[in-house]
């Protein structure tokens, strides 16, 4: 029954799209957060130097992968142990299901179409102020003086960029560490994954408080997004093929271009063939709180993003989210022959 692992994919994503998130209280993801939240307040005053912050966030890192990552391993293989001393033909139904849920626990379609669901509606209804509230849910920059064009661009550039990092990457993390390492390998790379995700959107900001104390986090998240994030490049320009709408040329065509355009090394991967799709600039210039930041432009397209932007970029995700589950799942079938 090892086979079982080909459907983890797709039963994942049914069980998101059935399920949702689990309540904040009861959401490992905010429990890491929580966490963090935690022994970032514990840092010590006398920490002031660059190493010691360093270090410390290393100490805090690694104490987060020792419980999210190590303890749901340390359960699988203890568990794994015994079914297969006691109840062995158990053991590859519950692999799945164990390793299936973890996965389903690691990616967040169904919230993030959610979240850019909400922008839409309030754009739908002319409701500028409240769509602004809105996208400051999900980016970090200020939204207090965006029109509807720049709204649009900044929840399509979120959406794509977090294509990849709420959802491709956990599934091919997955594919990737169950090919190379069977079920333990699977477990531990998504929940590495996630892990370092959320760290670095805690703790990856380049600024004097986080610099050096998120420094072994954010190159972590780098990492561990490299390859899944070149592998969903190409997914989402084959996704263009199935929406009417999309140039799958210029997808290719802008994405190998503005690729590496970005500072960091995975994001532009995924935000320039959704610019080349939809024809759009997206990134650029943008506030962060006082703090301006002259970004460069994502792609050759137009500023005056709407709508109609929008519902294709959502159409988008969706597509890119279903050529990653097949892909991964002929992965892993080729994987078992």
């Amino acid at each position: 029954m090892e086979e079982l692992v080909i459907f983890s994919p797709i039963f994942a994503y049914i069980l998101d799209l059935c399920l949702g998130e689990p309540k904040p209280s009861f959401h490992p993801v905010c429990w890491i957060g929580n966490s963090a939240a935690f022994l970032e307040k514990k840092m010590p005053a006398r920490f002031n130097s660059n190493s010691l912050k360093f270090m410390y966030g290393l100490f805090c890192s690694l104490l987060l992968v020792l419980f999210f990552a190590c303890i749901p391993l340390l359960v699988f293989l203890t568990a794994k142990k015994y079914l297969l001393y006691f109840l062995p033909s158990a053991y590859p139904l519950f692999a799945f299901l164990f390793s299936s849920f973890l996965l389903y626990l690691c990616i967040a379609p169904k919230s993030l179409t959610q979240h850019i669901g909400y922008i839409k509606k309030e754009l739908e209804q002319n409701n500028l102020p409240e769509a602004r509230t809105k996208l400051s849910w999900i980016v970090g920059r200020n939204t207090k003086k965006m029109q509807e064009p720049d709204i649009i661009r900044a929840g399509i550039e979120s959406l794509s960029e977090n294509s990849v990092d709420s959802t491709i990457s956990s599934l091919c993390l997955f594919t990737l560490g169950y090919v190379f390492f069977s079920y333990e390998g699977a477990i531990i790379l998504i929940a590495l994954q996630r892990i370092f995700n959320t760290l670095d959107a805690m703790w990856g900001k380049k600024n004097e408080k986080y610099l050096y104390f998120g420094k072994f986090c954010a190159r972590t998240d780098d990492v561990l997004n490299y390859v899944p994030a070149r592998i969903g490049f190409y997914l989402i320009i084959v996704s263009c093929l199935f929406i009417q709408g999309c140039n799958y040329k210029n997808a290719l065509q802008i994405g190998r271009k503005y690729r590496s355009t970005h500072a960091s090394p995975n994001s532009a991967w995924a935000e320039a063939p959704y610019a080349g799709a939809l024809d759009l600039k997206l990134a650029g210039p943008v506030w962060y709180g006082d703090f301006f930041c002259d970004y460069p432009y994502l792609g050759e397209g137009s500023l005056n993003a709407d709508l109609g932007h929008l519902k294709k970029a959502l159409r988008l995700f969706h597509a890119s989210v279903f050529c990653t589950i097949v892909f991964c799942t002929i992965i892993l079938a080729l994987c078992g022959i």
